[in-house]
């Protein structure tokens, strides 16, 4: 891992960084934060009336259900529009939907931890059955939450995207953390964690079971990775302590994006059947818009250093749209 200086740029400092371990640049420009607009679009109610909710009146084959009966927390679906199905060739896969709650006007950070937990019960039994379909080679989790995430329906819920193939951004993570260990001997993500550590600037949150950083080269304002300590690879080989805390700090954030109204994606990084990559869970908001120089070079303008994102998660800063 490329182990960059620590420096105090002046405030309003543009600077290049490059990821810890993928070859790809942002550039963090916090001057950008002056612009009036920044923040403005991502600003937009999340809660909505029920009138027509669909998963108020479900009416897809249920797939999963905690706990049974008429007073159930979590509910796992079919997608009712899917991009991908097991009848379709042509496009083979599987697309489900978590609803999170019956409660139509509660947001996910809303939840319990306990609740949470059942949550990532679905996402652990979902994600080791699709895994045993023949033609699935990757699994995703991921939640839109918030307008400008992409949720169409207010209403909380998370998704499980199962593809035929591997994605090439994971694949290129793969080939980029098994190059990482063939350099070094040791995992990526584990030296992240010993390095933010050391750093002191970054660690959103943490305990014995997991750390919250805003990754150095964050590619988003706001950005938070969820890594836990111990070298995992599958969501599934979590303890009850471990998902626990996971929950939490998970809450912690989510509630602090929806505070500001902030909308927000969240997504399951699990390794590859055949590797021995650490889990993690990535939050990434939705807060600025891509341009010219984004999409013509790919190298992301994030407005928002991450040592700033540390401090506003933790509260240290006013929850208001960052500036």
């Amino acid at each position: 891992m490329a182990r960059p200086a620590k420096t105090n740029p002046p405030a309003n400092a543009a600077e290049l960084r490059k990821h810890y371990f993928l070859d790809s640049y942002v550039i963090i420009a916090p001057g950008r934060n002056l612009r009036p607009d920044l923040f403005s679009h991502a600003a937009e109610p999340h809660k909505v009336p029920s009138d027509h909710c669909p998963f108020d009146h479900n009416t897809e084959p249920e797939i999963w259900q905690h706990p049974r009966g008429a007073n159930w927390q979590v509910k796992v679906v079919r997608n009712a529009f899917p991009a991908l199905s097991t009848d379709n060739p042509k496009a083979f896969g599987s697309q489900e939907v978590i609803i999170n709650t019956p409660d139509h006007n509660l947001e996910f950070s809303e939840l319990s931890v306990e609740h949470i937990t059942e949550i990532f019960t679905a996402y652990r039994l979902r994600i080791t059955e699709l895994s045993k379909l023949e033609g699935i080679r990757y699994v995703l989790v991921f939640k839109n939450d918030g307008p400008i995430a992409g949720a169409s329906i207010a209403h909380a819920h998370c998704q499980i995207f199962a593809l035929p193939i591997v994605p090439p951004k994971i694949a290129r993570e793969s080939d980029a953390l098994n190059h990482y260990w063939d350099q070094k001997n040791t995992c990526a993500y584990c030296d992240i964690i010993e390095w933010e550590t050391s750093q002191k600037v970054r660690i959103i949150a943490e305990d014995k079971s997991f750390i919250a950083v805003a990754p150095y080269a964050s590619s988003h304002a706001l950005e938070a990775w969820l890594i836990p300590r111990r070298h995992v690879t599958k969501f599934a080989q979590f303890n009850a302590t471990e998902l626990h805390s996971l929950a939490t700090m998970l809450k912690k954030i989510t509630a602090r994006l929806d505070t500001s109204m902030i909308s927000f994606n969240y997504f399951l990084q699990e390794s590859l059947d055949n590797q021995d990559h650490h889990f993690v869970l990535k939050v990434e908001p939705r807060t600025t818009k891509y341009a010219g120089a984004e999409i013509g070079t790919g190298v992301e303008i994030n407005p928002v250093t991450p040592e700033y994102t540390t401090l506003w998660y933790q509260g240290k800063i006013p929850t208001t749209s960052p500036h």
